[in-house]
């Protein structure tokens, strides 16, 4: 990798919407820290990136544990260099509350509010420490406005909202943007294991939605689009 370019790192890049920032960031000079779970998914990613001569490094991880979040430093030589944090990762489970198990519960928390406060913690000194960057959160339309059926994905959205926004009052001082993005429903891999009824094919691409998230990022001088709303002309489902 080149040690000289600034470092975005992107959580659930190994598919959908952080697959696509990756790539797109890795066309703008970035070298891309991509962190998912699943080692091939996040090679088949890289495989892309590089194929277009741009620099990539893949870290496994399980966010939502401490042990390996604090591992991924380990695997990054300069991590000075880090300009860009984008905590994307995110699972959803929709059923009914009664229905819900504890393990359901725990593993939404923990992947998209806990595992969010986990990587920003662990990055965010470095951009403190230059006084520029920028951290977006991918959040959800979930993230606005309560859904049925949706209990723990929709708490742990609005918490992430709550975070984000306190986060961005702590670190103005720093000269740090923080973006909160909320899409509609979006054609991810989240809907694989999913019952529903919408039409995937009417949803949001993955990539239209990276597009206007890299978009954010890439905003310049001291303007920040704090939060943004993306759905579908239609209109939510």
């Amino acid at each position: 990798m080149n040690n000289s370019n600034p470092i975005a790192i992107i959580t659930g890049a190994s598919t959908g919407i952080g697959k696509y920032i990756a790539i797109e960031l890795a066309k703008h000079a970035f070298e891309v820290i991509l962190i998912a779970r699943d080692k091939k998914k996040l090679s088949e990613v890289k495989k892309i990136i590089e194929e277009n001569r741009n620099d990539c490094l893949v870290v496994p991880a399980d966010i939502s544990n401490p042990a390996s979040v604090k591992n991924i430093i380990s695997k990054i030589n300069n991590p000075d260099n880090v300009e860009i944090i984008v905590n994307n990762a995110g699972i959803g489970v929709f059923d009914r509350i009664q229905d819900m198990s504890l393990e359901d519960w725990d593993m939404q928390i923990n992947t998209n509010l806990r595992g969010s406060f986990l990587i920003t913690q662990l990055f965010v000194p470095f951009l403190i420490k230059k006084k520029s960057g920028k951290i977006l959160f991918m959040n959800s339309v979930a993230g606005l406005s309560p859904f049925p059926f949706s209990s723990a994905y929709v708490a742990s959205k609005y918490g992430l909202r709550g975070f984000s926004s306190s986060l961005r009052e702590e670190l103005r001082e720093y000269n740090i943007k923080v973006i909160s993005v909320h899409p509609g429903a979006v054609d991810t891999p989240l809907w694989d294991k999913t019952e529903s009824n919408f039409p995937r094919d009417e949803m949001m691409s993955a990539k239209d939605v990276s597009n206007m998230a890299v978009s954010a990022i890439l905003a310049p001088n001291n303007v920040v689009c704090e939060e943004i709303v993306i759905r579908r002309t239609a209109g939510d489902f």
